[in-house]
C-alpha cells in the first residue's frame, strides 16, 4: 500500500472529511507537513474537497521568517490560498508563565481555529505521524499517564484531523525523495534539551534493539487505548448528563447527584469527576491522578460533608450531592 493510499484509508476510516468540505492545512514547511499538503493535493479532486494553507511563525527562531516565505511560495506554486501570521509566543510565555511547548501549542491551535472560522473550513489537517504517536505514548508513559494519556494523539479531535497518523516518518521521507519535493528543516528538532527529541533520537533507537517494531507496537497500543477510552467516555457521559444539575449559566459551579455514584466502576466515576472539573475550570491543567483518587476516597469513606481544594477548583460534598466550584478570579 502506498502512502497516498494509506492516508486516504485513514481519512475514510475516521470519517475526517466530507465531499464539498474546505480543509485548512497547517504547514510549517518541514517534511511531515509538506508531505501532508502534497498528499492531500493528490486526492483532492477524487475526494472532492478544497484546500487552504495556514502557517504560523512562533517568533522563536531567526530562520522562521525564511520558513514562512518558503510556505508562501509552495502554496502559490500549488495555486492555493495561504494565510501566514507571526505571533510573539516568547512574550506570551513570560506573561502567562507557560513553558515554550505549552505556549506554542496554545497559540498554534487558537490560530488554526480562527483561520478555519474565517475561511469557512470545517476541518484543519495537521501532520502528526505514526512516529509522533509512538513518541507521545512513550513520553506519557514515562510521566506516569493513565489510559487516557496513553491513548496518544487522536486521529480526530474537534475540527482537527490527522491524515498521516498511520504513516511512518520513513514512508514520508521516501515519498518526498521520490517526488523530489523540497522542504525545510527546523533546527529545534535537533536540540537535545527537549524531551521529545531525546525520546526520538536516543530512547526509541535503544528500544528498537529489543523490538525492531517498537514504534508500530506503541502506535497500536495507543489505538487500542483510544478505542477503549471512547467506550468509557460514552458511559461516563450518560451518568454525567443524567445526574448533573447546572446551578448557573456561567458554569461557575456544577452539582452532581450522588445517587448511584458509589456503584459506578472507578473507570467511569473518575471520568465523571474529571468532566465536572473540566467544565468549571476550563481545562485539566495541574489536575493529577492523585486529585481524582482523593475525591473518590472521600466519597467512599462516609456520608458527611467535606471540601477539597484543587488547583482553581473546590470540590465539596453536601449530603447526597457533589459540588464543583470554580475559585473566584479563576478561569
Amino acid at each position: 500500500m502506498t502512502i497516498v493510499e494509506k492516508a486516504k484509508r485513514t481519512i475514510e476510516r475516521h470519517k475526517m472529511l466530507l465531499r464539498g468540505d474546505t480543509l485548512l492545512v497547517g504547514v510549517s514547511g518541514g517534511p511531515d507537513s509538506i508531505a501532508l499538503l502534497y498528499l492531500l493535493m493528490d486526492i483532492r479532486d477524487e475526494c472532492g474537497f478544497a484546500l487552504r494553507v495556514a502557517h504560523l511563525n512562533h517568533g522563536f527562531r531567526k530562520e522562521a521568517a525564511g520558513e514562512a516565505e518558503f510556505v508562501g511560495k509552495v502554496a502559490a506554486s500549488l495555486g492555493l490560498p495561504v494565510s501566514i501570521r507571526s505571533i510573539d509566543v516568547p512574550s506570551i510565555m513570560e506573561m502567562e508563565g507557560l513553558s515554550a511547548q505549552e505556549a506554542a501549542r496554545d497559540v498554534r491551535y487558537a490560530f488554526f481555529e480562527e483561520e478555519a472560522r474565517e475561511a469557512g473550513a470545517r476541518r484543519v489537517a495537521l501532520a502528526h505521524t505514526a512516529d509522533d504517536q509512538a513518541e507521545t505514548v512513550l513520553m506519557r508513559l514515562l510521566r506516569g499517564s493513565g489510559p487516557l494519556g496513553l491513548s496518544g494523539i487522536p486521529p480526530v479531535r474537534g475540527i482537527f484531523v490527522r491524515p498521516l497518523i498511520e504513516c511512518t516518518r520513513k514512508e514520508i521521507e521516501d515519498y518526498l525523495y521520490e517526488r523530489n519535493i523540497p522542504f525545510v528543516t527546523d533546527s529545534s528538532n535537533l536540540k537535545m534539551d527537549y524531551m521529545r527529541n531525546r525520546v526520538r533520537m536516543e530512547l526509541l533507537p535503544f528500544l528498537e534493539s529489543y523490538n525492531p517494531n517498537i514504534r508500530k507496537v506503541l502506535s497500536r497500543a495507543a489505538e487500542i487505548a483510544h478505542i477503549d477510552n471512547q467506550f468509557i467516555e460514552i458511559e461516563s457521559d450518560k451518568f454525567y448528563l443524567e445526574k448533573m444539575v447546572r446551578d448557573s449559566e456561567q458554569q461557575d459551579n456544577i452539582t452532581i447527584e450522588m445517587d448511584g455514584f458509589k456503584e459506578l466502576h472507578q473507570a467511569i466515576s473518575s471520568r465523571v469527576i474529571r468532566k465536572a472539573i473540566m467544565v468549571v475550570k476550563g481545562d485539566l491543567k495541574r489536575i493529577s491522578f492523585q486529585h481524582i483518587s482523593d475525591i473518590l476516597g472521600l466519597i467512599n469513606t462516609g456520608e458527611g460533608r467535606w471540601s477539597l481544594h484543587l488547583p482553581d477548583v473546590t470540590v465539596s460534598r453536601e449530603h447526597d450531592r457533589l459540588i464543583f466550584n470554580r475559585e473566584k478570579g479563576r478561569r
